[in-house]
């Protein structure tokens, strides 16, 4: 197949994306596709640096480019209307946050009519903003964390001055634990609050929940072994994630089978509530009496040396390769019954 690896990005997880998306690239490459890198931000020379060629170009009308804007965000519909003439099979999205996981480019592609792997853009609207698959939960009757959301830096704090600590502050819609704080008290929660509008117009404020931390992959509607994470830092941040050796991971965890299927049946419920399809990775906290909480889906869950996904896949007996024909195989199915 020809296959687009839609990579990078002008989110603040763009590093994370390219690591992504040349891991995507050169595993589908193995498995015998045709692979074309694309960056959205990227002008027709930073593609063919990707690409360490221009061969993709040749014969291809390429859109017409104004001289390299100030905010490379406005150079994305333009690359989706290059994909568009490269007339790929489908498009696999290593993308991470922002536009890429938020809905924006899941709407280009729908409107592009072009094939692409992970969440449409409602599940990915959905996810991304943590208030609004709160709602979604609660609704599902899911068990998620107690939780306040300020819409604006000078919102009233009345409804926090009684609040019960520890809390964890964090940006409405970003992922990689970016701007993500667990305070102790009001001026660390103060501070926290004016961090995370740094990366959001709107910030939560949710009940800290202590106990493990537990992530569940999901793919074709089937749920993978529970991983248990155990950071160096006690918090499972930015650099806790990414760096290979800060953090310890248990594949699959070792906790109670019952507690497995409790967590298992919880993120396929999680994934169907939030409207996914394709992928995802459901994250939790667990209490010291195995009570579960969700913490997020991720929609476009990373495919790096120390993803999570991939790690369980591999404790189900499933290579890194053949994950992602899975997933293509998926997506390309899901399209045909729509």
């Amino acid at each position: 197949m020809r296959i687009v690896v839609l990579m990078g990005g002008d989110s603040t997880e763009r590093e994370v994306s390219l690591v992504t998306g040349d891991g995507v690239a050169r595993a589908l490459t193995e498995n015998g596709h045709r692979v074309i890198k694309i960056d959205p931000t990227a002008t027709r020379d930073e593609q063919t640096s990707l690409n360490k060629s221009d061969e993709h170009w040749i014969g291809i009308e390429y859109p017409e480019w104004d001289t390299l804007p100030l905010h490379r965000g406005s150079l994305y519909l333009k690359n989706i209307m290059l994909i568009k003439r490269l007339k790929p099979d489908i498009v696999f999205n290593a993308l991470h946050g922002g536009k890429g996981e938020n809905g924006v480019v899941q709407a280009m592609l729908d409107a592009a009519e072009l094939p692409y792997t992970g969440a449409g853009r409602v599940a990915s609207t959905i996810a991304m903003n943590k208030d609004m698959s709160k709602i979604y939960l609660r609704k599902a009757k899911l068990p998620t964390a107690k939780s306040h959301v300020l819409h604006r830096p000078d919102a009233s704090r009345k409804k926090l001055k009684k609040i019960e600590f520890p809390q964890v502050v964090k940006p409405n819609d970003q992922g990689s634990t970016i701007g993500v704080a667990v305070v102790n008290n009001h001026h660390e929660m103060e501070k926290a609050i004016m961090d995370a509008f740094k990366h959001s117009s709107k910030v939560i404020i949710e009940e800290f929940i202590a106990g493990r931390e537990m992530t569940v992959g999901i793919i074709q509607q089937r749920t993978l072994p529970p991983v248990e994470i155990k950071p160096n830092h006690g918090v499972f941040d930015y650099e806790c994630k990414y760096k290979k050796g800060m953090t310890e991971y248990k594949v699959p965890a070792e906790i109670k089978d019952t507690l497995a299927q409790t967590l298992q049946s919880i993120a396929i419920k999680t994934h169907l509530a939030l409207e996914c399809t394709n992928y995802s990775r459901v994250d939790f906290r667990v209490t010291e009496d195995d009570e579960p909480f969700i913490l997020e889906l991720n929609t476009l869950p990373g495919f790096t040396g120390t993803s999570l996904v991939p790690m369980a896949a591999k404790a189900a007996g499933i290579n890194f390769n053949a994950l992602l024909e899975m997933i293509i195989e998926d997506a390309l199915d899901t399209l045909k019954k729509e």
